[in-house]
């Protein structure tokens, strides 16, 4: 699936959250031109992936390694949303079960549905 959906398509923010490194390339190669890739999650010690150059370079991505926030720092966005300082809601477009996500990609892809929190 995530082959089929990224065909041709490709995501603005592509956000992978997993220390394997053939997921981290999937996540690259899945980022259209102008992407920002937060590559989250660890990988083991002296682990490589490979990167395609020409996408890389003509494609103009940025690719960001992130480590973890501290309890601190968790707490401080924690208190951030519970403070309704923000109004995050205005993030979300729509609200759809878990079930629903395979349908919500596809609708994402056709530009039905912009941001949709997945309830589980």
């Amino acid at each position: 699936m995530v082959k089929e959906l990224t065909q041709g398509w490709g995501a603005d923010v592509v956000i992978k959250a997993t220390g394997v490194p053939s997921v981290w390339e999937t996540a690259i190669a899945s980022a259209r031109p102008g992407a920002t890739i937060n590559l989250f999650g660890g990988c083991p010690r002296d682990t490589k992936i490979t990167v395609n150059t020409e996408q890389l370079h003509y494609n103009e991505l940025t690719i960001k390694g992130v480590f973890h926030n501290t309890p601190k720092y968790v707490r401080s966005a924690l208190a951030l949303i519970a403070s309704r300082k923000i109004p995050f809601e205005l993030l979300i477009s729509e609200q759809r079960p878990l079930k629903d996500l395979e349908q919500v990609f596809y609708e994402m892809k056709a530009r039905q549905v912009i941001k949709v929190a997945m309830i589980p």
